[in-house]
């Protein structure tokens, strides 16, 4: 087997050692090529680069920036994903069933390797750019907005920083002002205009530290797209949908609450431009996104539970 192996050499939680030891082992079993990122975007050049090989696996060491760019140019191949943990919160590696540790993950996709155990998953699409995990149009994308804007506060930090950002982005009238995002569905019926939308492509939408966030209680990666919308929020709202996320998901059901399940597109708009985020990247500014389920798209290597 052919397999790439991908690194980003600012990944918050490994280091040289740990990733000669990745190498190595991954080595032992496969014919390794090993390449680090160097910028932005560069992950799925690379990538685009080895599926046009014929490469047979790609293996990612990085956070969730590094395995949405890898997916970019994996959505629609046959070529294997292995999700090696190297970043912050690692929710999609996380939600597959990996250890949240890269040696440790190595070693569990190593075993899907020589047993060739792979799933074929959906994946959200968010304009032209895919998503595993999480995306969103408005509050949460300016949280990410904020957070990439102050890079060495996420360094020093961690989800650390996720928490400060969401307290500035909120307390600066981000979300609390009046309703703008106007959801279409594909029958046409409109909702909105609400104040938060957030869309999922699996559960939990992100971790704290330990603690699964599940926004989406029944997202999965075998269905489409779950979308949870707010018509408007005060802050005790908020902090009642945010508990509710920690421990019985049963936030859905409050009042100004839509939450609707499996879908396979939809159109958030609004009538001045907003911050997008996929799988916590900052995506740019817009008037209107279209999301879709991709079902099928991507195949990965994965631990035995994970089905």
């Amino acid at each position: 087997m052919r397999a790439l192996l991908l690194f980003n050499p600012n990944a918050t939680t490994t280091d040289d050692g740990v990733r000669d030891v990745i190498a190595s082992a991954l080595a032992s079993q496969v014919d390794l090529e090993v390449v680090p990122t160097k910028r932005r975007g560069h992950a799925t050049h690379l990538v685009a680069g080895a599926v046009h090989e014929r490469v047979d696996a790609v293996f990612a060491l990085g956070g969730d920036g590094t395995a949405n760019e890898v997916i970019q140019a994996l959505a629609g191949s046959e070529v294997r994903l292995g999700i090696i943990p190297g970043g912050g919160a690692n929710v999609l590696a996380r939600s597959l069933g990996l250890p949240n540790d890269a040696v440790r993950a190595t070693g569990v996709l190593l075993e899907a390797v020589r047993a060739d155990r792979t799933r074929r998953i959906t994946l959200g699409r968010a304009g032209d750019r895919y998503f595993g995990f999480n995306a969103g149009f408005g509050f949460d994308a300016a949280v990410i907005r904020r957070i990439e804007q102050h890079d060495h506060l996420k360094r020093r930090f961690k989800q650390g920083a996720f928490v400060w950002s969401t307290t500035r982005e909120w307390f600066s009238g981000m979300g609390r002002t009046e309703p703008a995002t106007t959801v279409t569905f594909t029958d046409g019926t409109i909702r909105g205009p609400v104040a938060l939308s957030l869309v999922a492509n699996t559960d939990p939408y992100t971790y704290l530290g330990p603690r699964p966030m599940r926004v989406h209680p029944r997202a999965g990666f075998d269905t489409g797209l779950d979308l949870l919308t707010i018509d408007r929020v005060s802050t005790p709202a908020l902090l009642a949908v945010v508990a509710g996320t920690f421990r019985d998901g049963r936030h859905v059901d409050r009042e100004g609450i839509d939450y609707d399940h499996d879908l396979a597109g939809f159109t958030l708009s609004a009538p001045t431009p907003q911050p997008l985020m996929v799988d916590g990247d900052y995506a740019g500014e817009h008037r209107a996104v279209t999301f879709a389920a991709v079902p099928d798209a991507l195949r990965i290597l994965v631990p035995p539970s994970s089905d």
